[in-house]
């Protein structure tokens, strides 16, 4: 960050031929390099460039699992096994106390990598204008369309690091020089919202209205919209957007192909990255949704190494009448009652090592990021804040009726509570509940959590977590730490 440190660290984001170069720490060149010339005069890298920030995204959320610690494991859905000692202070065990994270802190502390991505689209978007129409197969149609990608990609990286950290560095164009930038403050939640927003009306405008779901459309930028609106608690709008997927054509999976949401391009997911084992690809992970399994799932792994169900989950948010058959699709028994693995995440596939000693497995399934239920529920969540209590439970009542479990009959002053409760129960495990108790103001209303969040910690918002000043702070003055970590 001069931003020097953030910049060192971006991909080079336009100097891309093998995407997995994207994977190392390289330094921008300037803007006039040769290769820069000629790389943007091609309209056939736009859709590289692309790909190339898909990728930059699943690597970041990727990194030491942050994107289950952010999501999941800070909503106190997972107990760590003996293995990962170094999470432990991260968790309900741990009081949430985010300031220790050792070895960590380059992904729990620092948010350059996904500063690596805004980078990345800024490029696509500032260079891809220039391109006549008529270098791209179906004109001025896919032109917009790739652009509208990188816009998409640009939203969903900006809200997703608002959602983290808090007021984030608001970056609205590329860097030329890396070697002469001027210090940045931290934007405003209103600045950083509405930037948002204008990135995704443009993606509604813009985007297919089918395709790969590995790949941005229309019903996805409607969805992110509809998250965005709720996080600001324009309810109407969140609402409005929400209304819009739910009649775009989706579909819930049916309870007894529950699991195939996981598996890759189901008709209830509006958007997941991709992470299915190829032969030929580097999408796929060994050491990302292992997390949550051991022997016999991945064969000789100990339960020492995995994360599990915490009780508190099991005791009060799968009850006995709460579990049915979603519960029973989702999660697995170990040694006692006590004792539940997630396995949502559970394609194991064993492959040759490349070299004698490698890697021999990888779990072969999707990441998620948005899809029907999750919208189902904010739907329900906007509609009750906007005084429609029936429509609201007639929404959460679909999806209990999905997980096989019993309806809901009225619309208790409860209520609210209960649609949380419903998404923590559906989204476990896909990086929700943290930011549902953000942004449904829920620390103080349920008890596993009023007990550690105390009123000075909610409104030194203590929920976000922690900046690692000293890496950043020395090549940017006006940056500033999330005033709870100040006190702690």
């Amino acid at each position: 960050m001069k931003i020097k440190s953030l910049i060192t660290y971006i991909c080079c984001a336009f100097i891309i031929v093998n995407f997995s170069a994207c994977k190392k720490y390289i330094d921008l060149e300037p803007e006039n390099s040769t290769y820069d010339e000629v790389f943007w005069t091609d309209a056939n890298n736009i859709p590289k460039a692309n790909a190339g920030a898909y990728s930059m995204l699943r690597d970041a959320l990727r990194l030491d699992r942050s994107f289950f610690i952010f999501g999941d494991l800070a909503g106190g859905n997972f107990v760590t096994g003996g293995d990962y000692w170094n999470y432990k202070d991260l968790s309900k065990g741990g009081n949430f106390k985010f300031g220790y994270a050792p070895y960590l802190e380059g992904s729990l502390w620092n948010w350059t990598r996904f500063y690596a991505i805004v980078n990345q689209c800024n490029l696509i978007i500032e260079k891809t204008p220039a391109l006549p129409a008529d270098d791209f197969p179906n004109g001025e149609t896919e032109k917009n369309q790739l652009i509208a990608e990188a816009r998409f990609i640009r939203a969903y990286t900006n809200f997703y690091m608002q959602r983290v950290w808090g007021d984030i560095l608001l970056i609205k164009e590329s860097y030329k020089d890396p070697q002469n930038i001027p210090p940045i403050a931290r934007s405003p939640l209103e600045e950083t919202m509405a930037f948002c927003i204008d990135d995704l009306l443009f993606g509604i405008d813009n985007l297919p209205t089918t395709g790969s779901k590995a790949k941005a459309s229309k019903g996805a930028a409607q969805a992110l919209l509809a998250h965005v609106y709720a996080w600001k608690h324009d309810y109407v709008n969140a609402e409005k957007y929400a209304n819009d997927v739910l009649s775009a054509g989706y579909s819930l999976e049916s309870t007894a192909d529950y699991r195939k949401i996981w598996a890759g391009n189901s008709k209830e997911s509006i958007w997941e990255l991709s992470m299915l084992y190829n032969t030929s690809g580097e999408e796929h992970s060994q050491g990302f949704f292992n997390a949550f399994l051991a022997d016999p799932a991945v064969p000789g792994k100990s339960v020492a190494s995995a994360w599990t169900f915490d009780q508190d989950v099991l005791e009060d948010v799968f009850t006995t009448s709460e579990r049915g058959a979603r519960f029973d699709s989702i999660a697995t028994r170990g040694a006692n009652d006590q004792t539940y693995f997630l396995r949502k995440y559970d394609n194991f596939v064993e492959y040759p090592p490349k070299v004698p000693g490698g890697s021999y497995y990888a779990i072969s399934n999707n990441l998620v990021l948005l899809r029907l239920a999750d919208l189902r529920l904010l739907h329900a969540e906007a509609a009750l804040k906007n005084g429609k209590p029936q429509v609201a439970l007639a929404d959460l009542n679909i999806i209990r009726k999905r997980a096989g479990i019993s309806e809901l009959t009225s619309a208790g002053s409860d209520l609210m509570i209960e649609i949380f409760k419903e998404r923590r129960r559906e989204l476990i495990g896909e990086g929700s509940t943290q930011f549902d108790l953000i942004r449904m103001e829920m620390f103080n209303k349920i008890a596993e959590f009023s007990a550690i969040y105390s009123a000075d910690r909610l409104a030194n918002q203590g929920y976000f977590w922690p900046l690692n000043m000293r890496a950043l702070l020395p090549q940017n003055e006006l940056l500033t730490q999330n005033p709870w970590w100040i006190k702690q």
